[in-house]
């Protein structure tokens, strides 16, 4: 439980002048005066500093207006009040607001003084500070970066090193701790050397490093430092030694042995708080919440969930009730969200430790409500983020909260089996899962039918390949052992321009076009009765919540729906790694017996554990799997039912859940919903692509720090040409083969096709997933092509396609970086995004002829008119059951899975052979008495 408070503001451009009374009462009286604007500005400047941030901006207002009357629109004198109007909408919490007003002074800074003004990069420092508060972490440092390249130009270490303070904040809320500390130690060094008085912050902010990475002696020190240099600077009695006090006291009351010390510090930093300055809300509000906490571990409850409730009320205007059991709307004015937040989890969390004491169902409810509103402010904080980054960063560190808030709800279903129970745990459920990628699906959706025309569409379109491109080319040379710090810089600076240039875009949007908006900011989740009504009759969906000790299962059919709460002992991790290394690696030749009985063990294990307790719901259905956290690694068709008994080393003989089930894979149901309501595609039938690769052992120097050198090491694919010629030939379809298989016409064509199969190599980068790639055919020189054969994830983000199915018959597609609460970045994401419903793919590097083998057989199934994982199911069966010893190895046949819609592709006939065969046999015999009565009428 960490608080940051950074205190800089940047007011640029104000005058300093000050003028008496008596002056002031006339300028006002005669306001045709042209210096009455720089009276009012200063007037705002100084009830800001006082605290009447209302007055403030009233005066401000006045200031720009009488400057339009003067001078016109968007003069040079106007961006300090533009700038000072947001600096008092972001104190009043207007926060969208203060990001307009910013917008406009950085605009007028930049066009009448430069990209490198000083004043330029105070603004952009406020808009990171607004960013870093509204969680949208990418963000903020994207701007704190163009504010230290516009303050390095300028040589001002103090103002660089306020500016290193931020980033390593928003270093810290991302959750890279390390990088966090290097920049408190580049601050920590700056002060020291030239203003020693204000290491606080820095030294503050070291200690919550050492905290958090448990060197408590470390932490003391610098704690003991930043509150000395407080004292030495400011006194005893100022806000800011009050917030040492409250940092160090809640450092302090983590240890048993110094809690009642931490305890009086809080006392302290509270009697400061009230005392000294109005419009403290805010910093009350977190004092009352560390109170509470040394509440909470001192083992009293319910003195700490008063703590909580007061630091809720502090924090906000209009909520002031007393009774523990209610709490605002997000409709009341807050100072902070974020903030808010941390309050009403710690609150939930309180009422769920008194229920446990006083085993009341009230106080459970009421921990059920409280987390069901700090969803709610998730959600309000979500909104406010632009980048995928951002969001999928709210996801991990939230996704804690949606796990109690199940867990209550549990608990609460044990106690009662109401139904209202299992519907909220499943709503949560479904909000804790990919949440991103449901927002940014809904963002396309909202363009598609928001009424936004196709020129601002195509222009959001340019602007997002403009950033993924210059992205890929920062980090690419950031990998480089030689890469260049200039280039680098200079990257960066044009991705912030074309940033700011999305922003105002997609604010225009939302103002312009209602139903974009409406679309867009739809955060409805698909509820039990929603699966319920659209599920067919012979399927059942399996959504899996998964922590440390727990792993809680919905299952819905048509009919039912039912909880389940499964403790496991912590070894799933262990038991989930061996199963796929057994899978994975490929290497047959050795430890054959070792492999079998630990894939034995790990399958037979995860089967009890995930599948088991079902089996009475789930007989005779086809499943939807929604998986979370490293179950969304588990290969379900693979588990096994029963030990092998004698049949050992004998693949052929297990009893895997493949044989008894079809299975295929969702993100979360809510998406599992969206992809059946997708349309059918019109256009071609299907587009196949095979690349040829040209492996080279020893490539030459140049190329080692290339791209060329990933290609170059890439195995031929033989048998995947033969797949596509295969398919194309059975589907009726289109085959682009060797240099044909090229990006550029992949990117030209891809969006006529009702099916793609790609077979192909694929590259993963688990440090940055958005650079993962499918490999294309090498460019041919001098043709035209600005292609590079390397289709990023991004990349498939950015294309409109018209496919019902993607196949990726590629070298582990299907694998990427598992990020908790979005689950694996896999290229699958970005072919959904690119309005694809569903997805075939691969777990791990294959064989490619039997690869081939399993397609061309999935191919003639979904011919016949199965269900695409039916299909899937029947074509590795099939392949089982009629392959050798060594080849039933699930390393050959068990990497793929189906994603997203599962229906059939083609008209189900094989339903109605009854009817097809008596109607031909209908119609010939009408044939054969037309023409018997034809021959006798001519042989008249």
């Amino acid at each position: 439980m960490i608080y940051l408070l950074n205190l800089f503001i940047f007011l640029a451009g104000t005058y300093p002048d000050t003028y008496s009374c008596t002056a002031v009462s006339e300028y006002i009286q005669n306001e045709n005066n042209p210096d009455s604007a720089h009276i009012y500005n200063n007037m705002g400047i100084e009830n800001y500093r006082y605290g009447d941030f209302e007055l403030a901006a009233d005066l401000f207002r006045k200031s720009l207006r009488k400057k339009r009357e003067l001078q016109g629109s968007l003069t040079a004198d106007m961006a300090s009040t533009y700038s000072n109007i947001g600096a008092v909408s972001r104190r009043l919490n207007n926060n969208d607001e203060a990001m307009l007003y910013y917008d406009t002074a950085g605009y007028i800074f930049h066009n009448h003084f430069g990209s490198n003004y000083a004043s330029l990069g105070a603004v952009y420092q406020n808009q990171g500070n607004i960013l870093r508060e509204q969680r949208d972490i990418n963000s903020a440092i994207s701007y704190y970066k163009n504010a230290l390249r516009i303050f390095m130009k300028h040589d001002r270490m103090d103002w660089v090193a306020t500016l290193y303070n931020n980033i390593g904040i928003a270093y810290w809320m991302a959750g890279d701790f390390e990088e966090a500390k290097r920049y408190y130690l580049l601050t920590l060094e700056i002060r020291q050397e030239n203003d020693p008085g204000s290491v606080a912050f820095p030294a503050a902010n070291l200690a919550m490093y050492y905290e958090a990475t448990g060197d408590r002696a470390m932490a003391d020190r610098f704690y003991n430092m930043a509150s000395s240099a407080i004292l030495e600077g400011q006194g005893e009695n100022h806000p800011d030694i009050a917030t040492s006090l409250m940092n160090y006291g809640t450092f302090l009351i983590k240890d048993e042995n110094s809690r009642d010390k931490g305890y009086e510090m809080l006392l302290k930093a509270l009697d400061i708080y009230g005392s000294a300055y109005e419009n403290s809300g805010q910093f009350i509000a977190r004092t009352f919440l560390n109170l509470g906490y040394y509440y909470e571990v001192t083992g009293d409850p319910l003195t700490a969930l008063q703590y909580y409730h007061k630091s809720i009320t502090a924090n906000s205007e209009t909520f002031n009730s007393d009774n523990v059991r209610y709490n605002p709307s997000t409709a009341d004015h807050v100072y902070s969200h974020d903030f808010m937040l941390e309050s009403l989890k710690h609150k939930a969390y309180a009422h769920y430790l008194v229920s446990g004491v006083s085993e009341t169902k009230e106080n459970l409810e009421a921990s059920l409500a409280t987390y069901k509103l700090a969803m709610d402010f998730i959600e309000k904080i979500r909104t406010g983020h632009q980048t995928e980054d951002s969001r999928i960063l709210l996801s991990e560190n939230e996704h804690q909260t949606f796990l109690q808030a199940i867990h209550v709800a549990w608990k609460l279903y044990e106690m009662t089996s109401g139904s209202s129970y299992l519907e909220e745990a499943f709503s949560f459920s479904e909000r804790s899962k990919a949440a991103s990628l449901l927002s940014s699906i809904r963002d396309v959706e909202a363009r598609s039918f928001g009424g936004v025309p196709e020129e601002l569409l195509q222009q959001e379109q340019n602007l997002k390949k403009g950033i993924a491109a210059y992205r890929e080319l920062i980090y690419e040379e950031q990998k480089a052992v030689d890469g260049s710090r200039d280039k680098i810089v200079l990257w960066q600076e044009r991705v912030f321009a074309l940033e700011l240039e999305m922003r105002q875009l997609i604010s225009r949007l939302e103002e312009e076009y209602p139903d974009y908006h409406s679309l867009k900011y739809n955060n409805q989740v698909s509820g039990i009765n929603d699966v319920k009504e659209l599920i067919d009759t012979g399927d059942a969906l399996i959504s899996y919540v998964y922590s440390d000790s727990l792993v809680y299962i919905f299952s819905v059919t048509g009919k039912m729906a039912d909880f389940y709460c499964v403790r496991h002992d912590g070894s799933v991790a262990n038991e989930l790694e061996s199963l796929l290394e057994v899978l994975t690696h490929g290497n047959l030749d050795s430890r054959v017996r070792n492999d079998f009985n630990e894939f034995a063990q790990s399958s037979r294990y995860l089967y009890g554990l995930l599948i088991e307790p079902l089996l009475s719901e789930i007989d005779n259905k086809r499943l939807i799997i929604v998986p979370d956290g490293i179950l969304s690694y588990v290969p379900f068709e693979l588990l096994i039912s029963a030990d092998p008994g004698k049949n050992r080393n004998n693949y052929k003989t297990l009893r895997f859940l493949l044989r008894d089930f079809s299975v295929s894979y969702g993100y979360s149901a809510t998406l599992w919903q969206e992809s059946l309501q997708k349309l059918p595609g019109k256009g071609k039938v299907m587009l196949a692509m095979a690349p040829a690769y040209e492996y080279s052992e020893l490539p030459s120097p140049e190329v080692l720090q290339s791209r060329q050198y990933y290609r170059d090491k890439l195995m031929p694919l033989p048998g995947a040409r033969v797949e596509a010629l295969s398919i194309a030939s059975m589907m009726n379809g289109e085959v682009l083969l060797d240099k044909e298989a090229s990006e550029l016409n992949f990117k030209n064509v891809a969006g006529e096709f009702q099916l793609l199969h790609l077979a192909m190599h694929t590259l993963l980068d688990d440090d940055n997933p958005m650079f993962s790639k499918l490999v294309f055919s090498e460019p041919v020189n001098n043709n035209g092509d600005d292609e590079d054969g390397f289709l990023n994830t991004y990349e498939i983000y950015n294309l409109r396609l018209n496919a019902n199915l993607a196949v990726l018959s590629s070298c582990r597609s299907g694998y990427g970086t598992l990020r908790r609460g979005e689950g694996v970045m896999s290229l699958a994401r970005g072919f959904l995004y690119a309005g694809v419903p569903s997805i075939v793919m691969t777990n791990w590097e294959i064989e490619d002829k039997s690869g081939a083998e399993i397609m061309i057989s999935f191919y003639r199934y979904l011919l016949k008119g199965y269900r695409k994982d039916d299909a899937l199911r029947m074509a590795r069966l099939d392949f089982l059951d009629n392959t050798d010893m060594l080849k039933a190895h699930p390393y050959f046949w068990g990497a793929y899975v189906c994603i997203g819609n599962p229906s059939e592709i083609f008209s189900n006939y094989r339903h109605f052979y009854p009817f097809v065969t008596f109607g031909l046999l209908l119609i010939a015999m009408v044939l054969i008495l037309w023409w018997s009565h034809r021959r006798k009428i001519l042989r008249k």
